[in-house]
């Protein structure tokens, strides 16, 4: 997952050596997203932890998926909840999935051009009025609107499953298959990725997280 720097870095710098090391995907279907992510935090070759949580519930219908940096993922998490909550507070009513995308963005750009970037790539994915969304952004605040997207260092193998088998209006059963498949190629191919995985499901009833049985039936089913 999410790497620890190199603390000599090169010249000095702490953040020259950064590595990347974990799988996140998110995909859209008919009437909603599936997110998944493994479960391993790694710090270069070694596996800080092998309960890492990587997929966020931001509020009833968005989730958000990390990589990069813990603190750096840790504090944006909050950081957006705390500010989804204030503007609940304020209006009566929640954020949308776009807005809540929108604002993670901002905050991540305004970092960027005032100090360091923070040294993160996440995923906002949630269901609105305008229909399901996945938000892939950068370390400089860019984001964009995708059909399906992943992040880490196995997403090269993940997205040419996702390239291959992804379509609109997939069933929501269908979604969910494909993005378990995509993320157990990743966990073949990619060392820093693996010790299980998280899914989430966002529909017109909120955000679902599977059961461990449920996945490992799916998987059995590949």
């Amino acid at each position: 997952m999410m790497n620890a720097p190199n603390f000599n870095g090169v010249n000095g710098n702490p953040f020259t050596e950064l590595k990347h090391g974990t799988t996140t995907i998110a995909l859209r279907f008919k009437d909603g997203v599936v997110v998944a992510a493994d479960k391993r935090a790694s710090m270069g070759t070694f596996v800080a932890s092998k309960k890492a949580e990587k997929v966020h519930t931001l509020n009833d219908f968005t989730v958000a998926t990390i990589a990069g940096l813990v603190s750096d993922a840790q504090y944006l998490i909050n950081l957006t909840r705390a500010n989804i909550n204030l503007y609940e507070l304020a209006r009566g009513y929640p954020p949308t999935s776009k807005m809540a995308g929108n604002l993670l963005a901002s905050i991540m750009y305004e970092q960027y051009r005032q100090y360091f970037p923070y040294y993160v790539n996440m995923i906002v994915a949630g269901l609105d009025k305008e229909g399901p969304h996945v938000f892939n952004l950068d370390m400089a605040g860019g984001i964009t609107d995708e059909d399906f997207a992943s992040t880490g260092s196995g997403s090269l193998v993940a997205i040419g499953v996702l390239e291959s088998t992804w379509k609109a209006d997939l069933p929501e059963k269908e979604g969910i298959a494909i993005a378990i498949k995509a993320l157990v190629t990743a966990i073949s191919r990619d060392t820093a990725t693996g010790d299980g995985m998280d899914v989430a499901v966002v529909n017109k009833k909120g955000v679902k997280k599977l059961k461990p049985e449920d996945i490992k039936f799916i998987l059995e089913a590949l």
